[in-house]
C-alpha cells in the first residue's frame, strides 16, 4: 500500500518497457516516467521493523544478566584511641570533609581488598577470578616459544615470587600480578556513596548474585571496623610498652636509689643511731675534765713561777708550800733541837740545813713537773675534742647527703608509683575499644536487581522500535530532509 496525495488529480499511467536491443530506453523516455515512483512513507515497513525490535527485546529479556547491589549504611563519628562512645563529643568535634574523603579512601586499600578476597575465596570465584585474554594466551605462547630459543636475558616474563620467600615471608600472595588485577575487578564493583552532607556514606558491591553482593559486603564492613580497632589496639599496645619500659626504668632506678642509701648508710656509720649520743656524751665528759685540767693547769703554772722567784730572791722557806711540806717542818724540828743542846755540833747543823734545802728544790721542781703534767693533760683532752668533734661534723655532713639520697630514692619510689598506676589504668582499654564508625544498617539479600530494570528497559525498546521503523523509511526521510534543507 502507497500514500497517496488526496490533492493531486487521478492521471493514467503510462507503461515505459524495459529497455532491449529493439527498443532502446531513450532519456526523454525516463524523463516522461511518472512522479509517484518516487520513495513514500509506508507504515507497513514502520510497523514491521518496530515489532522486530519489540520481539527481540522481549526475547533478549529473561536472558539479560540481573546485577544485584547490597550496600551497608555507616555513620562515621570522630573518637579517640579508647573509642569514645559519648555522642556529645562527636557534636564538638564535628569531621571535616578531607576527613570524611579520607575516611571513604580507606574502603579502597588493599588491605581490606585482600580481606574481602580471602574471607569469600574470590580468587576460584568465575565473576572475579582473573580470565587470560586472547592476547595473554598469545603472548604467553610465544614468550614459552622465545623461552627454549632465546637466552633468559632477552626473552622472559614478568617473574613471580619464589616459593621460598613466600615460605620465608619476604613476599606474600598479594604481591603477585594476578591478585593485582583480581583487586582491580573487586574494585570496579565496589559501591561508595554519600548522603547528601552528612556523616552518613553508604558501601557494598555489585554482583550477579544477590546473596553473594550481602556477603561481600559484610566482609567489607566486617574487615573496615576491625582494622579501625586493630590499628587503635598497636597504638594501645605501642603505648603500653612505652609505659612498661618507663616502669621498668623507673623500678631500676628506685631499686639503685635505696640500694646507695643502704650502702652509705652502712658505709658512713649513720645506721648505727646509738653512736651520735656516745660521741655527744664523751664531748661533755671531756669539755668538763677539759676545763679542770685548764684550771690545774694554770694554778700550777702560777704556784711554779712564784716558787721559782721566791727561789730567786732567798725567800723560799716562807712559801706555803714548803711551809706546808711535812719533811720541812721535820727537819726544821730537829735542827730547832739540835740548837737547844749546849754542846752544838757544825756537821750536824749543817746537814740538816743541806736537807732542807734539798727537799725545798724537791718541792719546786715538784711543782714544776704537775703544772706541765697538767699542760700536757690539757693538750690531749683538747685533742680528743677536737677529734669528736671532727667526727661528729663528718656524721653531720654524711647525715645531709643521706637525706639527699633519701629524697632521691623517694622520688624514685614516687615515679614507679606513678608509672604502675598509669599502666593499670591503661589495662581495660583494649576491651573497650570502639571503631569510628558505626553500623546502622547491616548488608542484606536484594530482592530486585539494579540492571535491568524494567520501565527504563521498555522505554528504551520503544525507542529502538520507533527508531528502526523509521529506518526502514529512510528513503523517504532522506529526500524530505533535503527538501527542507534547500528551503
Amino acid at each position: 500500500m502507497t500514500k497517496q496525495n488526496a490533492a493531486d488529480p487521478v492521471s493514467s499511467i503510462t507503461l515505459v518497457a524495459p529497455a532491449t536491443e529493439s527498443h532502446p530506453c531513450s532519456p526523454d523516455a525516463i524523463q516522461d516516467a511518472p512522479a509517484d515512483q518516487e520513495p513514500r512513507y509506508s507504515l507497513g515497513r514502520f510497523l514491521l521493523g518496530g515489532t522486530a525490535v519489540i520481539a527481540i527485546a522481549l526475547f533478549a529479556w529473561p536472558m539479560l544478566p540481573r546485577v544485584y547491589e547490597s550496600t551497608a549504611t555507616l555513620v562515621l563519628r570522630p573518637t579517640d584511641n579508647e573509642g569514645q562512645t559519648d555522642f556529645a563529643q562527636a557534636m564538638r568535634q564535628p569531621l571535616d570533609e578531607n576527613s570524611i574523603i579520607s575516611a571513604l579512601d580507606a574502603f579502597n586499600s588493599v588491605d581490606l581488598a585482600q580481606n574481602v578476597i580471602d574471607a569469600n575465596q574470590l580468587a576460584m570465584d568465575d565473576e572475579f577470578k582473573v580470565k587470560q585474554g586472547l592476547a595473554s594466551k598469545v603472548h604467553s605462547v610465544i614468550i614459552s616459544m622465545l623461552g627454549s630459543i632465546l637466552p633468559q636475558t632477552l626473552a622472559r616474563d614478568t617473574p613471580l615470587p619464589a616459593p621460598k620467600d613466600m615460605m620465608a615471608g619476604n613476599v606474600s600472595s598479594a604481591d603477585t600480578r594476578d591478585a593485582a588485577k583480581l583487586r582491580n575487578n573487586l574494585w570496579a564493583k565496589l559501591v561508595i556513596n554519600r548522603n547528601r552532607l552528612s556523616y552518613t556514606v553508604n558501601v557494598g558491591f555489585r554482583s550477579t548474585d544477590p546473596l553473594k553482593a550481602a556477603m561481600l559486603t559484610k566482609s567489607l564492613v566486617s574487615a573496615y571496623l576491625d582494622t579501625q580497632v586493630k590499628r587503635k589496639a598497636e597504638n594501645v599496645e605501642g603505648m603500653n610498652r612505652v609505659l612498661e619500659d618507663h616502669v621498668r626504668q623507673a623500678r631500676d632506678r628506685a631499686n639503685t636509689s635505696a640500694a646507695e642509701m643502704e650502702a652509705f648508710l652502712e658505709k658512713s656509720g649513720l645506721i648505727d643511731q646509738g653512736a651520735e649520743i656516745s660521741l655527744e656524751a664523751q664531748l661533755s665528759a671531756l669539755s668538763t675534765e677539759l676545763a679542770t685540767a685548764r684550771a690545774r693547769s694554770i694554778d700550777a703554772r702560777t704556784r711554779a713561777d712564784s716558787l721559782e722567784v721566791m727561789k730567786s730572791k732567798g725567800t723560799l722557806e716562807s712559801a706555803p708550800e714548803v711551809l706546808a711540806s711535812p719533811t720541812i717542818q721535820r727537819l726544821n724540828q730537829s735542827l730547832t733541837e739540835s740548837m737547844s743542846r749546849l754542846a752544838v755540833m757544825s756537821t750536824e747543823s749543817r746537814n740538816i740545813l743541806e736537807q732542807a734545802q734539798v727537799e725545798r728544790d724537791r718541792i719546786v721542781a715538784s711543782v714544776r713537773v704537775e703544772s706541765d703534767n697538767w699542760a700536757e693533760r690539757e693538750q690531749l683532752l683538747s685533742a680528743e675534742i677536737d677529734k669528736i668533734r671532727q667526727d661528729m661534723v663528718e656524721r653531720r655532713k654524711a647525715g645531709l647527703h643521706l637525706d639527699q639520697l633519701r629524697r632521691e630514692a623517694d622520688n624514685d619510689a614516687q615515679v614507679l608509683a606513678d608509672a604502675q598506676t598509669r599502666l593499670k589504668t591503661r589495662a581495660p582499654t583494649l576491651a573497650a575499644l570502639k571503631p569510628d564508625a558505626e553500623v546502622l544498617s547491616p548488608a542484606t539479600v536484594p530482592i530486585r536487581p539494579i540492571f535491568p530494570i524494567l520501565p527504563l528497559y521498555a522505554a528504551g525498546s520503544l525507542g529502538m522500535a520507533f527508531l528502526a521503523g523509521a529506518g526502514m523509511n529512510a528513503s523517504a526521510i532522506r529526500r524530505d530532509a533535503k527538501r527542507l534543507l534547500k528551503i
